[in-house]
């Protein structure tokens, strides 16, 4: 029979021998799916910095038990974890639209078991910190829409890295070349920043490219030379990059899966031999280049539209097979015949928009001009004397509508390759906005409204906007205005203009008109948030626009004033003091007409 005292000698060595690891400073082993110490530490620390969290860390701080701290359509800041059935690692961090957060935590880098970090649409500056290398095992690296600066540091260590977004900054320097490294790499959106070309020749090397989209690069003349055997290639976008040269028919045809071609704004030249193309292409952009020839008159079946304005150095006549498919065709700018598709009238005003022997003889001249821009014809009920031209016309992804009555033409190229956006948009009718300001034209590249048949004369331009899509707070659209070929806005931001969205605002610009036409231009230059609420938002967007000549002081309709809570509040308040005031003279009058009607009544008991 053991001895009574054989358990308790064993208890007593069990509690000595965790006394002694505990004084020795061994840390125990952790509880069964806790944060990993080291993980834990470095976010709360990062998160700290970001105002996301107070004070020191909590004991037994489990932030992988947590995962969401914020989830709105303005900001979102959460992780996911992958757990073992020892501990969680951080695998997933997404901090975006804090536009007070401006920095990188350096302990941010400590996350080393990082898949994906989506850091897009904050207020981040300065340089990217070089410590990213750390992050060897990121796949998914989302840093557009910020202000980050200076140049890129040497990221060669991301060998894992599928997805680069890094669009909508002000960082320097030459492309990196080090990126053609990064053989999983399937998705790279690089443009709206200030770097310098040529995009280098190894990106040929990037075998596994679904979508590869570079553009605004500060340099021109170098050749496009850097294609590569892209089989699974289905947008490229490589819109103002300096490119010259011929344009490589012959290495586009090899690429089958491609959908979507974007080339606008180069300096390429040549003829663009549609019959070599793959049979899946949809959308051709080539716009503002230098191509001759003429278009075959067979397109491939699958083209949707294809844009080709501003090449004047294109003849010939519109190919007959569009017409038979509805197909879209943008020729605005070039020296392509209409043929009888086009009806004398509209081709008259064509040839004044192209400057293709403008004949303004027999147009009515109109001395001021006004748009709906994407509504119905309208007259403002406080300036019946001004109409509106209706501008409802569906014009596509590549199109232009004439209108022959009040001469004027509005051309559109542009879609977003992941969404079908839609050119006009409307807000609903339980809004408080004024009439004119509910529709607007919108685009994902360029708008071009040509007013034909204006005396030689200054005008004042008045252009209408109100940002109807994006809610304040969440996102930025951005774009150029240039007024007779020049440029008098960069980075216009609807929102920020007038103090946030839904909120209509006008600005006046004045222009000289001596050839008869009046050019105006809103275009997408790469900057501004792409896909905040949906896919597609982004790019130019419009209300209205009004031209009169400048000596003339016409009012316009005036912007709805902002109404604030304290003025709602402040409102409240007088409303309720005067039916106060309304409740007491009822009162004071109800008394004093009963008081008299009971003295009448006595007097008359007593006669």
């Amino acid at each position: 029979m053991a001895s009574p005292a054989a358990p308790l000698a064993l208890l007593i060595l069990l509690v000595s021998l965790a006394i002694a690891a505990a004084q020795s400073g061994q840390p125990s082993s952790p509880p069964r799916n806790s944060t990993n110490i080291s993980d834990a530490a470095a976010l709360h620390t990062v998160f700290e910095k970001w105002g996301l969290e107070d004070g020191t860390m909590p004991q037994g701080y489990h932030p992988c038990g947590k995962l969401v701290w914020s989830n709105s359509s303005e900001m979102e800041a959460s992780i996911n974890c992958s757990c073992s059935s020892n501990e969680c690692r951080i695998t997933h961090l997404n901090v975006t639209g804090y536009r007070n957060i401006t920095f990188i935590p350096a302990e941010l880098f400590s996350l080393t078991e990082l898949v994906s970090l989506d850091l897009s649409n904050n207020n981040l500056i300065g340089q990217i910190p070089p410590q990213v290398s750390n992050l060897s095992k990121l796949e998914t690296w989302h840093f557009n829409n910020n202000r980050l600066n200076e140049s890129f540091p040497n990221a060669s260590a991301l060998l894992s890295l599928q997805s680069l977004w890094m669009f909508d900054n002000d960082i320097e320097g030459m492309v990196p070349g080090f990126i053609a490294n990064f053989a999983n790499l399937t998705d790279l959106r690089m443009y709206g920043m200030k770097l310098q070309g040529p995009i280098p020749e190894n990106f040929s090397k990037l075998i596994n490219i679904e979508n590869l989209m570079i553009g605004d690069l500060d340099t021109e003349g170098y050749p496009f030379n850097f294609t590569g055997d892209w089989v699974n290639l289905s947008t490229l976008s490589l819109r103002n990059c300096g490119f010259t040269g011929k344009f490589p028919n012959q290495i586009l045809k090899n690429l089958n899966k491609l959908t979507y071609v974007d080339l606008r704004s180069n300096n390429l030249s040549g003829s663009i031999d549609l019959q070599q193309y793959n049979s899946n292409l949809k959308y051709l952009y080539v716009g503002e280049n230098n191509f001759n020839g003429s278009l075959p008159d067979q397109m491939p079946q699958s083209l949707v539209a294809l844009d080709v304005t501003y090449n004047p150095l294109l003849r010939g006549r519109l190919p007959s097979s569009s017409a038979d498919r509805k197909m879209r065709i943008n020729y605005i700018g070039t020296s392509i015949g209409a043929g009888s598709s086009v009806g004398s009238e509209n081709l008259r005003l064509l040839n004044c928009v192209d400057m293709k022997g403008c004949n303004t003889t027999g147009l009515t001249n109109p001395v001021s001009f006004a748009v709906n821009c994407g509504g119905k014809q309208y007259t403002p009920p406080s300036d019946p004397s001004t109409m509106f031209n209706d501008d409802s016309a569906n014009l596509g992804a590549a199109d232009f509508h004439v209108d022959t009555n009040n001469n004027w033409v509005v051309s559109h190229v542009g879609t977003d390759p992941f969404s079908n956006s839609s050119g006009i948009v409307t807000t609903g009718n339980g809004t408080n906005m004024p009439e004119l300001y509910r529709t607007a034209r919108t685009s994902t590249g360029s708008l071009w409204y040509y007013v034909v048949g204006l005396p030689s004369g200054k005008y004042t331009v008045q252009l209408f906007f109100a940002e109807i899509v994006i809610e304040s707070g969440s996102g930025r659209r951005l774009f150029n205005i240039d007024i007779q070929d020049r440029n008098i806005m960069t980075d216009f931001d609807i929102s920020k203009e007038a103090g946030g969205s839904n909120r209509p605002i006008n600005r006046n610009y004045t222009a000289d008109v001596t050839t008869s036409v009046l050019k105006i231009h809103l275009y997408w230059n790469g900057r501004g948030t792409c896909c905040i609420p949906h896919n597609g938002t982004y790019g130019p967007l419009v209300s209205a626009i009004r031209v009169f000549p400048s000596a003339e002081t016409q009012a316009s309709p005036p912007p709805a004033a902002h109404t604030s809570r304290h003025d709602e509040k402040r409102r409240g308040v007088v409303a309720g003091i005067a039916a106060l005031s309304i409740a007491a003279t009822v009162i004071s009058s109800s008394a004093v007409y009963l008081w008299w009607k009971w003295v009448s009544l006595v007097k008359h008991r007593k006669a």
